[in-house]
């Protein structure tokens, strides 16, 4: 399919998703739409299928419409029940959708109540049980039968999914189901970014699925591409989604959905400052954007950029102070101010609006370290981990909590789980590196291995180096350990000593050249800690004054 079809086939989903209420999708589609250069869209034919509309003679499903449009899907699924029997699959869609949407707004209306009296009722198994969809039971009934029928198109399929998925159905056989009917809704119709996003939650969760996604891409390369990016970013390969980012911004050079999942990218490859471009650009092009927000003021907080953070802070609580990315933002504000109270307040808030924001249980165990509080920061990351067990942040926060607890064969294993995550990340390794000398029995040869992984893999902080070199020193492996400090000094791209590690490195380097009798590299070495206040001027004043001596003491 040429991008022409494929630019006339995405304008006819935009009204195809509109039409059946599936706001979300929707929008995505008008986003990408949006995002096509001109001249493209200028070839487009304009034309909304007669399958697709709303419009009847009895006037019903436009009143059903008007009802959904205002939220009142019960009174919208009351409407259309008296024409059962007579439906246009708009109006089937509609049907059931409204009642699966009036069942979750009882459903959260429970969970309200529910939370509102917990804390005075006391503790007994029905305080325990977990509030539920009431129409879920018929709506699986009927949209089962309908199935067998053959009576579903790609949206009744992508319903019955939701549906199948939400019946507390956890069985092998059930997830399955739910993968096939999501791939035939798919199939049937790619421009469904919500079937997408619930088929790449699914494939998460069972990664022996025999689904092959790349039968869709004669059909739709475009959604393709972008399911692509979103699985990858999710499981922290940033290097690939970019890859796949480039042509997909040439193809959709103004949409700001792309350009977010750029920067996410960068900021996943710790590529802050151009992550930090690709954030303002974004910010002006969109400024009413609260999605994936939360990413900008991480890599603000990371920059230290305290200005910008509370720039940021304000607008977005100016926009909409209710949605959980704003709350992390102010949370990041006061964490970067030291305010870690207040960060913990903005996040619990975050989480009230959304119990799955997962960056917001991960930020609350890292103000828990920074408060000590190692019980509530593993607490916390556990139910991050629970929500996703691929992420790495909560399981590097556990081996940091427990590292802290000098339960250092529980932090290794953590680490581990993180390393194996994130496999690029020197962090990662230099964390794991670090329990694995301080084990109770030290295995070095492993920290080593950690080390040079780290170093593979752009340690900036050049920590490796550093413990590679020390290492190697305390193994009385002299030329080695020269040959590391080295490389230390080298790789930081700074001339002073400006922490202990330098001084030490320095220190060590003039020792080293002065036993070789290379007086004057180990003089140059020495000077370096002159300018620098502690013992070790005093040991490079002695050094110098060693080494004057030797060269003025005649030979024999």
């Amino acid at each position: 399919m040429d991008t022409a079809s494929l630019a006339t086939a995405l304008s006819a989903a935009r009204h195809a998703l509109a039409a059946r209420g599936l706001k979300h999708a929707a929008a995505f589609a008008c986003e990408l739409y949006a995002g096509l250069p001109a001249p493209l869209k200028a070839q487009v034919h304009v034309s909304v299928p007669v399958p697709e509309s709303i419009v009847s003679i009895d006037g019903v499903a436009e009143l059903a419409r008007s009802y959904f449009d205002l939220c009142e899907h019960a009174r919208a699924a009351h409407v259309l029940e008296a024409k059962r029997g007579a439906l246009t699959p708009v109006e089937f869609f509609l049907l059931h959708y409204a009642r699966y949407l009036a069942g979750e707004r009882r459903k959260e209306a429970v969970s309200t109540e529910m939370k509102a009296t917990a804390d005075t009722a006391k503790p007994t198994a029905s305080n325990n049980t977990k509030p539920t969809n009431p129409y879920l039971p018929q709506l699986r009934q009927d949209l089962a039968t309908a199935d067998e029928n053959g009576e579903l198109d790609a949206f009744g399929l992508y319903l019955y999914a939701i549906v199948l998925k939400q019946s507390a159905c956890s069985s092998v056989n059930a997830s399955g189901r739910c993968q096939q009917l999501l791939w035939q809704s798919i199939k049937a119709f790619p421009w469904n970014w919500s079937a997408w996003l619930e088929l790449a939650l699914s494939l998460q969760q069972d990664i022996s699925s025999s689904i092959d996604v790349m039968e869709l891409a004669p059909l739709c390369p475009w959604m393709l591409d972008l399911f692509h990016v979103h699985l990858l970013l999710e499981q922290n390969h940033g290097s690939q989604a970019i890859d796949l980012l480039g042509p997909l911004r040439k193809q959709f050079p103004s949409c700001h959905y792309i350009i977010a999942q750029a920067a996410a990218a960068q900021y996943h490859l710790q590529d802050f400052d151009q992550a930090h471009e690709t954030f303002v650009a974004l910010a002006r092009a969109d400024p009413f954007r609260v999605d994936q927000m939360d990413l900008y003021s991480n890599v603000l907080y990371v920059k230290e950029d305290k200005a910008g953070l509370s720039s940021l802070a304000q607008h977005l609580q100016q926009v909409d102070k209710y949605r959980p990315e704003t709350c992390c933002v102010i949370g990041n504000y006061y964490s970067l101010k030291g305010q870690h109270e207040r960060a913990i307040l903005y996040f619990t808030r975050a989480l009230k609006l959304d119990p799955q924001c997962l960056s917001a249980w991960t930020l609350i165990g890292h103000e828990y370290i920074e408060l000590r509080n190692t019980a509530a920061a593993i607490e916390v990351y556990r139910r991050g981990i629970d929500i996703n067990p691929k992420d790495y942040r909560a399981w590097y926060g556990l081996g940091q909590a427990y590292e802290i607890l000098e339960l250092v064969h529980y932090s290794v294993y953590y680490y581990q789980k993180a390393a194996a995550i994130r496999p690029y990340d020197a962090r990662m390794w230099c964390a794991l590196g670090g329990c694995f000398e301080k084990l109770p029995t030290p295995q070095l040869s492993q920290a080593k291995m950690c080390y040079q992984r780290a170093i593979g893999n752009k340690d900036a902080e050049c920590i490796a180096v550093y413990r590679l070199a020390r290492l190697h020193q305390k193994e009385n492996d002299i030329a080695k350990a020269a040959e590391y400090y080295q490389m230390y000094w080298r790789d930081r791209g700074i001339n002073q000593v400006d922490s202990a590690e330098a001084a030490s490195a320095v220190l060590f380097l003039a020792q080293y050249f002065k036993d070789k009798g290379r007086y004057d590299t180990a003089s140059e070495w020495c000077n370096r800690l002159l300018d620098r206040q502690g013992p070790e001027r005093d040991e490079a004043k002695a050094l110098l004054q060693t080494m004057r001596n030797l060269e003025y003491t005649p030979k024999p």
